[in-house]
Formats: C-alpha cells, structure tokens, sequence
C-alpha cells in the first residue's frame, strides 16, 4: 500500500475506549492482535460508523455482533435488560462510539492535531460488506473482559 500510517495516531483511539467503555458501561478490554485488513470487507450485525475531517480524515467503525451491542446497551443503561435492539439500544450504541471519538478528538487535539467528528450513523443486518478504498484500514480488536468483541477498523490518512 502507497498511503503510510502513523502508528502512534492509534493510540489516542484505544485510550479513548478504555476510558469510554469503563466509564459508561463498566468495562474493561484487552486488546487483541492489530493489523491491517482489505479495503472491502464483511461485517457483523452491527456497525457504527463516525467520519472524521481536519487533520486527519477517514472513518472509524465500531463493527459488533447484535448480542454484545444489545449487552453494551445493557450495561450502559444500569443493567436494564436490553431484550430488542430498539431506539433506546441503538442510541446507546451511537452514544458510547461519539463519545469514544469525542474523547480521541480532545487527545489528538492535545497533540496538536485538529480533528472533527461526524455524528454516528448505525447500520444493522446481516451479511454487510463496507468498503474504505484509498485509506489504509486498521482493525483494533478490543476483547472485552465478559467474551464479546468490537473491532474498532480505523480507516484513515493525513491531510
């Protein structure tokens, strides 16, 4: 691949994630075995996905299966059973993954770098394919201490 990556603008999004995720919901991750996957490829059930401008540009998706967002949902909300993945869940999923970017924001800004958030935009089904052409594509999987797993796929380049 022709695009190079920066290796350390990884980091603001993983210590992002700890903060967030143990903060709203309580939980703790591992981080799995980062590396590089294709441009096009399949997802879970559940994707958000926050676009980012200034600086650096591209996309972060938090890929999922239903039931750990339905569990995350859970958690966030107290414990209160999450049955469905209904508005309420869906709005808790969008609201842990801006916070996560909100937070990276503020990190990257620390550094000295201007980056800006979309809002999330959540897709749910089965057998989606995303495609990030032109960026390189790192997955962060966080291996979350109860068994369920995001791979946060961190699509990116320098402006």
């Amino acid at each position: 691949m022709s695009a190079k990556v920066n290796v350390e603008y990884i980091n603001p999004f993983i210590q992002a994630s700890q903060q967030v995720l143990k903060q709203v919901a309580n939980i703790d991750f591992k981080l799995g075995k980062v590396y590089i996957k294709e441009p096009t490829y399949r997802v879970d059930q559940v994707v958000v996905i926050i676009g980012m401008t200034g600086n650096i540009k591209g996309q972060v998706n938090f890929c999922m299966s239903l039931s750990t967002a339905k569990n995350i949902a859970s958690l966030m909300m107290g414990g209160y059973p999450v049955n469905e993945f209904d508005e309420l869940a869906k709005s808790a999923i969008g609201e842990m993954a801006n916070m996560i970017m909100g937070n990276t924001s503020t990190l990257f800004s620390q550094k000295g770098l201007k980056v800006e958030i979309t809002p999330p935009s959540i897709l749910i089904g089965e057998n989606m394919t995303l495609s990030t052409s032109k960026v390189i594509n790192i997955c962060v999987p966080l291996l979350l201490d109860n068994g369920d797993k995001i791979d946060m796929d961190v699509a990116f380049m320098e402006n």
